[in-house]
C-alpha cells in the first residue's frame, strides 16, 4: 500500500480543476449581475446601505464596486480591472464587466464541452490581438478644436448619467473647462485633478457655473483682514510665519526687567523684516503651506493684507496654476517675478464651510467648477458623474480617436472576428468565436436594460451591418432604434474599447489558467 505524502499543513484546503474554474467565474458573474442592469440610457440604479447606514444612490459601475465588501480574488481581481478603466478612462467600467464576464461564461461553455483551457486562451489571445488591430482600422480621427465632436462625447458619457436631462448644459461647461487645463503635449487626462469641483448649494443644478480661477476651502488668518482684494498680487510659500524656534533646548537668563523687553523686540524684529519683503514686493495675499503666527496674522491685518494658512500640497499647486505663481522657500529671495496675479479674491461662506476664491486669473491652469443644487445626494451624484465626463473629454483630447457608440463598434468588430476564426484551424476557432459572442454582450445588455426586444433587435443590428459603410449602425436606446450613431453623435473615445479589450481578456486567461485553489487554514472563506 501507498501511504499519502502530507505537503500542505493540517487544515489547508484545495479546490481543483473544473471545481476551481466554476468558483471563480461564479464570483464573477455573481458581481456582474449586480452592475448589469445599470448600463446605457435606460439602466437602473442601485441603493447601497454602508455598515452605518448610510445610503448611496448610483448607477456608476465604478461607484458600485467601490463600495462593495468583496472577498473572493477571483472577483477582486475584476474589481481591480474595473478600476484601473476608470482611472485611465474615466469611464467604461460596466461594460468591461460584462466583457470579462461574457469571455468566462462562453469559456465555461467550452470547457463543459471538453475543450481544455490552453487553446481557449490561445483562442483569446489571437481575438483581442485581431480586435485591437480592427479598433485602430475603424477608429476616426478627429481634431482637438473639433468642439462638436467633444461635445457629443461630453452627451454621450451622460446619456446613462443622472445629470441627463441638462447634458447640453454640462456638455459645454465641461468642454470649456478642459480647454483650460488643455496640455499640448498629450497629457491632458494626467491634469484633470485641475479642475477643482467644489459642491454648494443652489436652486438646482443649472446655477452651476465655471469659476476662471480656484476654490480653496481655506478662511483666512485674521478676522481683521480684508474681505475682497482686487488686483492681488500673491506670494505662494513654503516657511512657518513665526518665531523660529531652536532645535534644543535652552535657557535665557534674564537678569533685569530691561532684557525682557530687548527679547521681545528681537523676536519682533524677525517678524517685521518678513513683513517688509512683502509689503516692499506690492503683495496683498500670502498663500502658505505651513503655519502663521496669530500676532504676525495682526501684523498682516493692519497693512491690510490677507492670508490663508497649512493648506494642502493639492491646494497650493491648484493656487499656483491658477495664479501663475511659483512658490518659494526663503522668503528673502522672494521677488516680483515670483508672485502670481487674480483680479479679485474672495472669502466668503458656502453652506457650512468657508472658502478662498481666486477670479480673473491670466492664462489659469486650473480652474473650478462650482457646483450647485438643492439636495446633498444629487450634488454627490452628479459630482461623480460631471468628473467621468471630464475624464472623457480629456482623453479624446490626448489621443484624438473616437468610435460610435451604443454597441456599433462590438458588433461590426464581432462580425469581422467571425470571418477571421474561419481562416484559423483547431479549436482556437471556437474560441474567437466565443470572443465575438462576447463582445456582442455589450449591444445586447443596452437592448436588455431598454426593454426592447432582445433577439428582433439583434438580428435587426447583425443584419444592419452589411457593408463597410455600415460600421457605426448601432442600438439608438433613448429613441428606440437601430441608426447610424456617429451621424447621431452618439460618439466614445476609441481608447474605452481598447482599454476593454486589453483588460478584459488578460483577466480571463488569467482566470481560465488557474486550475488548483488553496486556501490556507484560518484564511476567510474565499466562496461567495
Amino acid at each position: 500500500m501507498s501511504v499519502p505524502i502530507l505537503i500542505l499543513k493540517e487544515g489547508t484546503e484545495e479546490t481543483k480543476e473544473k471545481e476551481a474554474r466554476m468558483q471563480n467565474i461564479n464570483a464573477i458573474m455573481a458581481i456582474t449581475d449586480t452592475v448589469k442592469s445599470t448600463l446605457g440610457p435606460k439602466g437602473m440604479n442601485k441603493m447601497i446601505v454602508d455598515s452605518v447606514g448610510d445610503v448611496t444612490i448610483t448607477n456608476d459601475g465604478a461607484e458600485i464596486l467601490k463600495q462593495l465588501d468583496i472577498e473572493n480574488v477571483a472577483a477582486n481581481m475584476m474589481v481591480n480591472v474595473a478600476k484601473s478603466i476608470d482611472e485611465d478612462i474615466g469611464d467604461g467600467t460596466t461594460t468591461a464587466v460584462i466583457f470579462s464576464a461574457a469571455l468566462l461564461s462562453n469559456a465555461l461553455e467550452l470547457i463543459e464541452q471538453d475543450v481544455h483551457p490552453k487553446p481557449i486562451t490561445h483562442g483569446y489571445k489571437l481575438a483581442a490581438d485581431k480586435a485591437l488591430e480592427l479598433v485602430n482600422q475603424l477608429a476616426i480621427k478627429v481634431s482637438k478644436d473639433d468642439e462638436n465632436i467633444f461635445r457629443n462625447v461630453a452627451k454621450t458619457a451622460m446619456n446613462s448619467k443622472d445629470i441627463v436631462g441638462i447634458k447640453d448644459f454640462f456638455a459645454n461647461l465641461a468642454y470649456d473647462a478642459i480647454k483650460h487645463i488643455r496640455d499640448e503635449d498629450g497629457n491632458t487626462f494626467s491634469k484633470v485633478a485641475n479642475v477643482k469641483i467644489v459642491k454648494a448649494p443652489g436652486k438646482s443644478l443649472k446655477d452651476t457655473e465655471l469659476i476662471n480661477g480656484v476654490y480653496i476651502e481655506k478662511e483666512k488668518v485674521d478676522s481683521g483682514m480684508p474681505d475682497v482684494l482686487k488686483n492681488a498680487k500673491i506670494a505662494v510659500i513654503r516657511r512657518k510665519l513665526d518665531v523660529v524656534k531652536t532645535e534644543f533646548d535652552a535657557q535665557i537668563r534674564i537678569s533685569n526687567p530691561e532684557d525682557i523687553q530687548k527679547f521681545l523686540d528681537q523676536e519682533d524684529k524677525m517678524l517685521q523684516k518678513h513683513l517688509s519683503k512683502f509689503k516692499e514686493l506690492g503683495v496683498n495675499m500670502i498663500v502658505n503651506s505651513q503655519d502663521i503666527s496669530d500676532k504676525f496674522g495682526a501684523y498682516l491685518a493692519r497693512e491690510g493684507i490677507a492670508a490663508i494658512k497649512n493648506l494642502g500640497d493639492n491646494d497650493i499647486k491648484a493656487v499656483s496654476k491658477a495664479t501663475g505663481a511659483t512658490r518659494v522657500d526663503d522668503i528673502s529671495s522672494l521677488s516680483a517675478n515670483d508672485l502670481g496675479y487674480a483680479e479679485t479674491i474672495k472669502f466668503h461662506k458656502l453652506e457650512k464651510n468657508d472658502y478662498t476664491l481666486f477670479t480673473g486669473c491670466k492664462n489659469p491652469k486650473s480652474v473650478s467648477i462650482l457646483l450647485k443644487g438643492g439636495l446633498e445626494k444629487v450634488l454627490n451624484s452628479a459630482e461623480i458623474s460631471l468628473h467621468d465626463v471630464l475624464c472623457v473629454i480629456a482623453k479624446v483630447m490626448d489621443t484624438e480617436s473616437v468610435i460610435a457608440g451604443g454597441g456599433a463598434i462590438y458588433i461590426e468588430i464581432a462580425k469581422k472576428l467571425r470571418d477571421y476564426a474561419n481562416k484559423i484551424s483547431g479549436k482556437e476557432q471556437l474560441a474567437i468565436n466565443a470572443f465575438a459572442l462576447a463582445l456582442e454582450e455589450i449591444p445586447k445588455t443596452l437592448i436588455r436594460n431598454a426593454g426592447l426586444d432582445e433577439i428582433e433587435k439583434m438580428t435587426e443590428l447583425r443584419a444592419a451591418h452589411k457593408t463597410d459603410t455600415d460600421k457605426w449602425m448601432g442600438i439608438d436606446t433613448i429613441n428606440n432604434e437601430i441608426s447610424d450613431n456617429f451621424k447621431k453623435g452618439i460618439v466614445e473615445p476609441a481608447a474605452l474599447i481598447n482599454h476593454v479589450i486589453k483588460a478584459g481578456s488578460e483577466l480571463a486567461n488569467l482566470i481560465l489558467r488557474v486550475d488548483r485553489i488553496i486556501s490556507a487554514k484560518g484564511s476567510k472563506s474565499k466562496e461567495m
